[in-house]
């Protein structure tokens, strides 16, 4: 089948197979008991033991024909460093948290006269971590130099 397809072709498949694996092995993290407790939330998978096997043999199904279709079109696996995908989601988290600053909080309605001294600072200072830890993943991600 690999010969059916054009590059971009074969690309475009391999991409649409990925983002769904992906999807489907997170679903299966949290079909196999995952939790979360963070501090502002907790997530936790309720659903009968039935409809967890169901789901669980759903998903087995499609990561079967998943494999099925990538040894068919010559799909080959690639080994991607995780900091990439985090520095991504930190620069997204940095625009949100500069967002949520008193003066862009205007959007939403009237801003307390007291709300900027009282928010900002901590809001900046989050928003250089989430920075700073964005700039870590990102050099993590440099090749070494060759002397």
């Amino acid at each position: 089948m690999s010969d059916l397809l054009n590059p971009p072709q074969k690309n475009s498949l391999r991409v649409s197979l990925l983002m769904f694996e992906e999807n489907l092995r997170h679903t299966q993290e949290w079909l196999d008991g995952r939790e979360e407790d963070g501090i502002l939330y907790r997530r936790k998978l309720e659903m009968p033991e039935n409809k967890r096997k169901q789901a669980k043999n759903v998903i087995k199904t499609a990561l079967d024909l998943i494999e099925k279709l990538s040894v068919k079109s010559e799909l080959e696996s690639e080994s991607q460093n995780a900091a990439s995908m985090f520095q991504g989601e930190l620069t997204v988290n940095w625009a949100n948290l500069i967002d949520s600053q008193a003066g862009k909080l205007r959007r939403y309605g009237k801003v307390h006269p007291e709300l900027a001294g009282i928010l900002d600072a901590d809001i900046k200072n989050l928003a250089n971590i989430a920075l700073h830890l964005s700039t870590i993943l990102g050099e993590s991600e440099e090749k070494p130099k060759e002397n």
